[in-house]
């Protein structure tokens, strides 16, 4: 069941890749020159809950109860899961189709909706346009079990604050872009964000094998370690005989071959994570050899700078 809730984050993660679809290149451009309302002083600090790595950031739609935000710096414009959890918000599901064609992994069935205000306390993100997509929607082969959160955020507030993630504080952070300076001793890790989204370069070491150079997508909305796609570079190759699980998008099906743990080395300095090995149809950005995800990230305290192009990471203060 896990295998399947990890899919379905990766499917709600849209990559630009999805928006050469009429509808949702206009969904992905609908929150530009919105405004964002912010009520206490910067840096504002927000509580959030930690769920098998993913970041989940309570917000109030409409002034209704709260609902869940997973950050999700995969994610270009806003979603919504909907289900029991959210019948309180009222979305309106007359509307629903698939947006994109039919074989594309990331072509989501929804909902727009419009003229939400999304309230995280402190700081309320107004006019905005989201994605409701049923949640019967995301289905593993029959198996269901709702995801530990009922919304997507992402763009959105990277775009407009510099967002520090403290796991040892349990705490989420806003900076002004304009003001925040680092004064800490973290790995400061160049970042090219492109279609909304951050890009990484690495070197991977499989062992007993030499490094070889990966671009990677840095994806805190997917609920995994490391995937690598073999053939988007001829040092990346799949297992033999390793096992194969299934994970769900929303446009369908994708399968991967787990492998044995890799180094990754970032900024110079080396990880040791598990890894998959994605087979036939993924969601794969020109130039990506592979994505980090959520669970990679809960390694750390994580700056995100998107004004700077860099992400800073902390290794946490290890639990007693």
């Amino acid at each position: 069941m896990r295998n399947c809730i990890r899919g379905m984050v990766l499917a709600i993660s849209f990559p630009l890749v999805a928006c050469h679809q009429v509808d949702l290149a206009r969904l992905y451009l609908a929150n530009n020159g919105t405004q964002a309302t912010v009520t206490q002083p910067l840096p504002l600090t927000l509580p959030y809950k930690d769920v098998d790595g993913w970041v989940l950031l309570p917000a109030r739609v409409n002034g209704h109860a709260p609902v869940d935000f997973v950050l999700d710096t995969g994610a270009s414009v806003v979603a919504l899961l909907a289900d029991r959890r959210t019948a309180h918000l009222g979305l309106d599901m007359r509307e629903v189709r698939r947006l994109g064609a039919a074989d594309n992994l990331a072509a989501p069935i929804g909902a727009r909706q419009d003229g939400l205000s999304i309230d995280f306390g402190g700081v309320t993100l107004t006019d905005q346009a989201a994605l409701a997509i049923p949640a019967e929607t995301m289905d593993c082969k029959g198996q269901r079990q709702p995801v530990p959160f009922n919304g997507v955020i992402g763009h959105d507030l990277f775009r407009r604050f510099t967002v520090e993630v403290n796991r040892d504080r349990g705490t989420v952070t806003l900076h002004d872009p304009a003001t925040y300076r680092y004064t800490g001793s973290g790995r400061v890790v160049p970042a090219r964000i492109e279609g909304r989204q951050p890009f990484v370069d690495a070197q991977v070491a499989p062992p007993g094998e030499a490094a070889y150079a990966a671009r990677l997508h840095v994806d805190s909305g997917a609920g995994i370690d490391m995937t690598l796609f073999p053939g988007s570079t001829p040092a990346v190759k799949a297992p033999v005989g390793g096992r194969v699980r299934e994970a769900c998008f929303v446009g369908g099906l994708a399968r991967y071959t787990v492998g044995v743990p890799v180094q990754v080395a970032l900024a110079g300095a080396a990880t040791t994570t598990p890894v998959e090995y994605a087979m036939g149809r993924e969601v794969i950005a020109s130039g990506q050899n592979g994505r980090l995800g959520a669970r990679f990230l809960s390694r750390f305290n994580v700056v995100f700078d998107y004004a700077r192009g860099r992400l800073i990471l902390e290794h946490r203060i290890p639990g007693p």
